[in-house]
C-alpha cells in the first residue's frame, strides 16, 4: 500500500482506483457544491464587466461567456447525478469546468487591462479553488493551475502596461499562489490516502485470522457470501463453495501438542491460498480445523477437481515439528455449486453452505480423506391447478 508522494497517489493503480471509488460519493457532493457556488459568483461578477466597460457589446459578450460557463457547470452537476458511480466522469467534469472557466476568465482579463491588478487577486482565489476546493487528481490540478498562471503571466508581458517593478511583483504573487496551492493540495491528497490506508489495514486485521492469515467468519457476517451469490445471479455465472475439514485433528493435538496442531493448520491454510486464485477466490477459516473456500465463476466439476488436487497435495505433504519429527494428515471436502443460469437457483447462501456441509459429513461417514459434491437448487414452485 505504498504511496507515490510525487503524484500524491497510491503506487498500485488498483488500490488507487479502489480509493477513488470509496471517496467518490463525498467528492461528488463537494464537487457539485463547489460548481454551483462558483458558477453563481462567476455570473455575479459580470456586473464588474459592465461597470468597467460600460453597457457595450463586448461587455455583454463577456457576461454571456460567464453564463455559458455557469450552464456548463450545471450540466456537469446533472451528469454527476445521473452517473454517481463513475470516477472518470467526476474527474473529467472537474477538469472541463475548470479549464473552460479559466479560459473565459483570461478572456475577461484581456479586455480589462486597467483592472489587471484586481484580476490577479481574483486569479489567486481561483487558484486556491483549483488546488483545494475542487476535488481532482493532484497532477491535473497542478497542470491546470500552472497552465492558467503561465497564460496570465504571458498576458501581463504582452499587455506591457505595467512598470517593471509591478510586473515582477505580480509574477511573484502568481508563483506564491501556485506554490501555496501545490503544498496545500499535496498535503490534503496525501492525508486522505494515509487515512484510507490506515482504515484498510485496520479492516484487514479485523477480517483476518491471526494464526492462519485467512479471512475469518466476520466476513460472513458482513455479507460476503450473499454478495457473491447476488453477483452470480446478476451475471448468470456459477458459484461453488468447498467446505474443508482436517481429519482427526484432535488426535494431532493430543499426540503432538497444540503447537503442532497450529503448524498443521497453518500448512493447510497456506496450501489453500496457494492453490486458489488470489484476487478472485476467498479462503475463510470457518471454525477450528474447518475452512471454507468460495469460488466465483466455478462450476461443480471445476470445484471438485480443485478439491481433489488440494486433498492429494495435503495427503502427500508432511509438516515438520521442532526436534525433527514430522506430522502427516489428511482432509475431507464437501463441495456445493449453484450452476450458471439455473432455472431454480438457491434462495440464499445458507442453502449452498448447507449442501457443502452435508457432503462433507457424508465423506466423513464414508471414511474421510475424500471429496463429494452436489448441485444445490431451490425446489421449483408448485404449479397452481386451474379451476
Amino acid at each position: 500500500m505504498s504511496i507515490d508522494r510525487r503524484r500524491a497517489e497510491f503506487a498500485d493503480p488498483a488500490l488507487e482506483a479502489r480509493f477513488l471509488q470509496h471517496v467518490l460519493p463525498e467528492r461528488n457532493a463537494q464537487l457539485k457544491a463547489s460548481m454551483l457556488f462558483s458558477a453563481a459568483f462567476f455570473v455575479a461578477f459580470g456586473v464588474t464587466d459592465i461597470a468597467t466597460l460600460g453597457p457595450t457589446f463586448t461587455a455583454w459578450v463577456l457576461v454571456g461567456l460567464r453564463v455559458a460557463v455557469a450552464l456548463g457547470a450545471l450540466c456537469a452537476c446533472a451528469a454527476l447525478a445521473l452517473y454517481p458511480d463513475s470516477v472518470p466522469l467526476s474527474v473529467r467534469a472537474t477538469c472541463c469546468v475548470l479549464v473552460v472557466g479559466l479560459a473565459v476568465f483570461l478572456v475577461v482579463c484581456w479586455h480589462q487591462p486597467a483592472a489587471m491588478t484586481w484580476n490577479l487577486m481574483s486569479l489567486a482565489l481561483i487558484l486556491m479553488a483549483v488546488y483545494i476546493v475542487f476535488p481532482n487528481r493532484f497532477v491535473y490540478a497542478v497542470a491546470i493551475g500552472c497552465g492558467a498562471s503561465l497564460a496570465f503571466a504571458a498576458m501581463l508581458l504582452v499587455e506591457g502596461a505595467l512598470t517593471p517593478e509591478d510586473l515582477v511583483s505580480l509574477l511573484l504573487l502568481l508563483g506564491l499562489g501556485n506554490g501555496l496551492g501545490y503544498i496545500a493540495a499535496r498535503r490534503l491528497q496525501l492525508a486522505q490516502r494515509e487515512q484510507f490506508r490506515s482504515t484498510m489495514l485496520l479492516q484487514e486485521l479485523a477480517d483476518r485470522d491471526p494464526l492462519t492469515g485467512c479471512l475469518n467468519r466476520r466476513v460472513l457476517q458482513d455479507g460476503l457470501l450473499d454478495k457473491e451469490l447476488a453477483r452470480a445471479r446478476r451475471y448468470g455465472s456459477a458459484l461453488s463453495v468447498i467446505l474443508c475439514d482436517i481429519d482427526h485433528f484432535k488426535r494431532i493435538n493430543d499426540t503432538h501438542g497444540h503447537a503442532a496442531g497450529d503448524r498443521v493448520l497453518c500448512a493447510f491454510a497456506a496450501l489453500l491460498r496457494t492453490m486458489t486464485r488470489e484476487t478472485v477466490d476467498s479462503v475463510i477459516r470457518y471454525g477450528g480445523e474447518e475452512f471454507l473456500v468460495v469460488l466465483p465463476q466455478t462450476e461443480l466439476a471445476g470445484a471438485q477437481a480443485l478439491a481433489e488436487r488440494i486433498r492429494e497435495a495435503f495427503a502427500r505433504a508432511t509438516c515438520p515439528l521442532p526436534g525433527g519429527a514430522r506430522v502427516c494428515a489428511t482432509a475431507s471436502f464437501g463441495v456445493a455449486c449453484a450452476p450458471a443460469r439455473h432455472q431454480h437457483p438457491p434462495a440464499g447462501f445458507e442453502a449452498l453452505l448447507g449442501g457443502a456441509d452435508d457432503e462433507l459429513y457424508a465423506v466423513k461417514r464414508g471414511g474421510r480423506n475424500g471429496v463429494r459434491g452436489r448441485i444445490v437448487a431451490a425446489a421449483p414452485a408448485p404449479q397452481r391447478s386451474s379451476a
